[in-house]
């Protein structure tokens, strides 16, 4: 509604004033409608926080009912100098022993300089350097120099680096294969100096048995093996013997994804206490109040026999919540694994459901219906701005026209009260007149 300044210049009514009182009174009815919705708005704000830790806790149970996650392992291995990781499909219960006895290396090779610090005579010429396939990579020079030499073959890309070294017998010029194995030998051609090999490029290799006797080698141009067991990788980092690399089951990722669907179960039931608690936004709604149960239900129900999920970790507290035993899990785990599995697995596939549900066929539609009627809401207060507007106008063009009237009243009486006063003055006068020609 816009600001009127009507100054009472005739009525001596302050109007300004008295407009803002009628309009305060004609927007009530807006008021209203403002307030509905806030309180709307703070209850789509409600409902959407509990809808994101029902999602989070479905999400949460899928991860533990997937047998995937229960497929979880790790790798060790009886050497410091192998580091073992496992990857997807990696076997529990699986392992293997082997020797390592080489390393992956680059090659490094060296070439003289000369004593002008020359290293190619004959720039014009160009250096090669030939790959382990025999593909000759020609680098053109314009500066036989060290310097020139080593700055050029860094510019090529060829798979091999350059630099200078100070020895105590003099400058040389060291190249090194930017990457390990056999396949990157490299030789060069076109200096000054024949090139010295002081390192050779050469594969890692592990031996498993003996291979003269049914046991076999493995080379790896890296330090890094896969393909030994399934779904395990290992570095190698110095030669050893009788290394073991062996799989077991992962129970402590399997833990965790338990207690991130109790952790994932206890943020529902905090909201909802919040949310249906006395006082709270949501606390005569019946429908919300019976999430609650229902995830309580899940575990106080126990498992198919009725058997208390405790043995396995998992409990009811007297608060409401629900409380993981990481210690009591694993060694139930540890016991039974597949029996663990199942009965948890069970848990996690109904608590999913649960969620779901009260996710899609309650606070979804909850949200949907807030949503359009802040729309209805946002509509009816926009129509009362429009018919506020108008009402202001009129009541300001209303009293802008008795003022206009009042004013013409006072001119009017203004100007008689004047003329009456101006004609008592002749009377006064013309009675003066007379009495005097009398005497």
């Amino acid at each position: 509604m816009s600001a009127f300044s009507i100054a009472g210049l005739s009525s001596g009514i302050d109007t300004t004033s008295l407009i803002s009182q009628l309009m305060t009174v004609a927007a009530q009815p807006q008021t209203a409608l403002k307030n509905q919705l806030a309180t709307q708005q703070s209850l789509i704000t409600t409902y959407q926080s509990l809808n994101t830790k029902l999602q989070a806790l479905q999400t949460a149970a899928d991860a533990v009912s997937s047998s995937d996650n229960w497929a979880a392992a790790a790798a060790s291995s009886s050497s410091t100098s192998v580091i073992a990781s496992t990857t997807t499909g990696a076997i529990a219960g699986s392992s293997a022993t082997f020797n390592v006895t080489q390393l992956a290396t680059s090659q490094i090779s060296t070439v003289a300089v000369g004593a002008g610090g020359t290293v190619v005579s004959t720039p014009s010429n160009g250096i090669d350097i030939t790959d382990s396939a025999g593909t000759a990579h020609h680098i053109s020079l314009t500066d036989g120099s060290a310097a020139g030499v080593v700055s050029a073959i860094n510019s090529a890309g060829v798979g091999v680096r350059a630099a200078l070294v100070n020895t105590s017998s003099g400058q040389i010029m060291q190249l090194t294969g930017t990457s390990t194995g056999a396949a990157n030998s490299f030789s060069i051609s076109g200096t000054d100096s024949a090139a010295q090999t002081l390192a050779t490029a050469q594969d890692a290799q592990i031996t498993i048995g003996n291979p003269a006797a049914g046991g076999y080698t493995m080379t790896s141009s890296t330090n890094t093996f896969s393909g030994v067991l399934p779904g395990v990788t290992f570095t190698v980092g110095g030669v050893a013997s009788n290394v073991t690399v062996s799989v077991s089951s992962d129970s402590t990722t399997i833990s965790n994804n338990v207690k991130a669907m109790v952790d994932a179960a206890n943020s529902v039931l905090s909201e909802l206490s919040t949310d249906t608690g006395k006082g709270g936004p949501l606390e005569t709604n019946y429908q919300i109040n019976a999430i609650t149960q229902s995830v309580l239900n899940l575990v106080s129900h126990g498992d198919a026999n009725g058997n208390s999920f405790a043995g396995l970790g998992i409990q009811l507290t007297s608060t409401g919540s629900l409380k993981f035993d990481a210690t009591a899990f694993t060694a139930a785990y540890n016991a039974d694994p597949a029996g663990t599995q199942k009965t948890i697995s069970a848990l996690a596939t109904a608590t999913s459901s649960a969620s779901s549900a009260a996710s899609i066929n309650t606070v979804s539609p909850l949200i949907t219906s807030g949503n359009s009627q802040v729309s209805n809401l946002t509509k009816q207060i926009s129509d009362w701005d429009t018919r506020l507007t108008n009402q202001q106008t009129a009541l300001q063009a209303k009293y802008t026209a008795m003022e206009v009237a009042l004013q013409k009243i006072k001119s009017t009486s203004s100007w008689l009260t004047s003329a009456l006063n101006s004609l008592s003055g002749q009377t006064s006068t013309s009675s003066s007149s007379s009495s005097t020609t009398l005497g």
